[in-house]
């Protein structure tokens, strides 16, 4: 049989990667685990063609599909989030916290884009997009937007192999791709980048991918569909970065919101992030389900949230308390997903042939 063309996509949601890392981390564990082999350091990257996602899943994506341990992603939040996001949104509900945060932001950036962008190039150096791939050979797609024209911009890695015309990306540098999805309005400022195709000094700025495709799913599909040999099924998981959807009961006071209590502006971000996330799922579902062609479609369950837990899930909180948080939902969520895989839930099952047979990544 023809090998499955396999697809892993990952949600953006600022701080929320760690959730997501550490699901992937404890999912490739357990079932190497099963299989009696190592479970540390493996390169699960390897286990997919394709890896699309968007801001912080951008910089997962990046590190999956460059050959980075997801110990060496789950070490970089926990270590330098507070360095990256040292002026977060006040979670609370108080007037003179959020008014205090509002003036000192009024005009600049709350997050620190060098330490964001130091610390990922300390784990993917100044490899490019073509170099990266013709290294590992997986496929790789990150949307962002190019705030000069106000268009989506995908980021992709030359794989298209029959008619080798996905060329343009090529010589950006990983760190600048990472920076150019992940630059959330408000938290970050724009990322400028020299375009490396022109020979004069033409910069391309670009804004946060997650405007437009916060859970990349859709981006993912079509690349697939795209791509995959025609007589491969194709074979996608689809990551969350556990959004808290936290909401308030309405009434016409609470309607009639003004700056403040849309938090500057975050609490618009957060709430078009999330909103997307299931939107985007149900439309994969909907349209894998119709397609006259093989398509295993899992997106992976999430846990219960209590509501003294959500409150502290937002995109630029890098406390303790959070941390310690997405570390627990993420074993519970692993817990979840591999129960469903393997007690009977014939769609999670492809959870384990997926992560069957990874390897551990070598030395350099």
């Amino acid at each position: 049989m023809t090998k499955p063309y396999r697809v892993l996509s990952i949600d953006g949601g600022g701080i929320r990667g760690l959730y997501s890392a550490c699901l992937l981390q404890g999912i490739s564990q357990r079932v190497a685990r099963t299989n009696g082999t190592p479970d540390s350091n493996l390169d699960v990257g390897k286990a997919f063609d394709m890896i699309v996602g968007t801001s912080t899943g951008a910089i997962l994506a990046v590190a999956l599909a460059a050959g980075c341990s997801l110990e060496d992603v789950i070490n970089l939040y926990k270590t330098k989030s507070k360095d990256i996001f040292p002026s977060p949104t006040p979670n609370d509900a108080g007037m003179r916290k959020m008014l205090l945060w509002l003036a000192k932001h009024t005009l600049k950036t709350s997050g620190s884009e060098s330490e964001l962008q130091k610390a990922l190039k300390n784990v993917l150096a100044d490899e490019t997009v073509e170099e990266m791939y013709h290294r590992r050979n997986i496929g790789l797609c990150i949307p962002t937007i190019n705030a000069e024209t106000q268009k989506a911009w995908v980021y992709k890695t030359p794989h298209d192999n029959v008619n080798n015309r996905l060329q343009r990306d090529n010589k950006y540098a990983l760190v600048d791709v990472c920076m150019s999805s992940a630059s959330a309005p408000i938290v970050f400022p724009l990322h400028k980048v020299k375009n490396p195709n022109s020979s004069s000094e033409d910069n391309n700025w670009f804004v946060d991918g997650g405007l437009w495709a916060n859970n990349p799913i859709m981006v993912a599909l079509v690349e697939a569909l795209s791509f995959a040999p025609d007589d491969s099924k194709i074979e996608i998981i689809s990551v969350s970065t556990c959004p808290p959807f936290t909401a308030s009961m309405m009434d016409d006071k609470e309607a009639n919101r003004g700056l403040l209590h849309w938090k500057g502006g975050i609490g618009i971000l957060e709430m078009g992030l999330d909103a997307q996330s299931s939107a985007y799922d149900y439309m994969a579902k909907t349209l894998t389900d119709k397609m006259n062609r093989e398509i295993e479609y899992v997106r992976l369950s999430d846990p219960e949230l209590e509501d003294s837990v959500a409150q502290h899930l937002t995109l630029d909180n890098p406390s303790d308390t959070t941390i310690n948080a997405l570390v627990k939902l993420a074993n519970r969520a692993v817990d979840k997903n591999m129960s469903e895989a393997t007690t009977g839930d014939k769609t999670k099952s492809i959870i384990m042939d997926i992560f069957s047979g990874l390897s551990q990544i070598k030395k350099q």
